[in-house]
């Protein structure tokens, strides 16, 4: 089975020097997803300090493979709208 590295970035990046063997990228996005949410549930509040935290995957020649970034805002997103009646 492929292995892969989950790096985290927050400001500051952790590298991953073990890896996990997964199935194949599939199963790292699965895995990615989980990490993220680990982390923000870890950091909590402490997360709009830095506002944007991401995983970054990569295989065993170091490419990247998947990447996913949770980020703050005190704004909505572009094109955000209530429907009419979930007021």
């Amino acid at each position: 089975m492929p292995r892969y590295f989950f790096h985290t970035q927050n400001g500051d990046c952790v590298r991953d020097d073990q890896g996990e063997e997964l199935k194949g990228v599939e199963a790292a996005r699965e895995e990615a997803v989980a990490v993220l949410g680990e982390i923000l549930r870890y950091r909590g509040a402490s997360f709009w300090e830095t506002r944007a935290f991401s995983v970054i995957v990569t295989d065993d020649d170091g490419e990247t493979v998947v990447s996913i970034t949770a980020s703050a805002s005190n704004d909505a997103p572009d094109g955000w709208t209530l429907s009419d009646g979930l007021q």
